[in-house]
């Protein structure tokens, strides 16, 4: 069986995730999550990231590793789609 895409009227395969021609995205095989913030690992990550940055007194190993924690933590923290 195939689907039709209603933007450009194509036929598609029914598994099609989006049509090759417009690009247009079938809702059926959308991604359930919300495009923007998410509460993953990259939220935790991001704060102690931050708490270990704000401590004074710490070595300079201690501090790349804290802010390489807030930067994979922002990656994390939003979400591209």
């Amino acid at each position: 069986m195939r689907k039709t895409c209603p933007r450009c009227e194509r036929r598609t395969s029914t598994n099609a995730a989006r049509c090759r021609r417009c690009g247009f995205r079938f809702p059926e095989k959308a991604s359930p999550r919300a495009a923007g913030l998410g509460m993953g690992a990259g939220f935790p990550l991001f704060m102690v990231g931050t708490l270990i940055l704000l401590t004074q007194d710490i070595s300079t190993a201690l501090a790349v590793t804290a802010g390489a924690m807030v930067f994979v933590g922002l990656l994390l923290f939003f979400d591209p789609r």
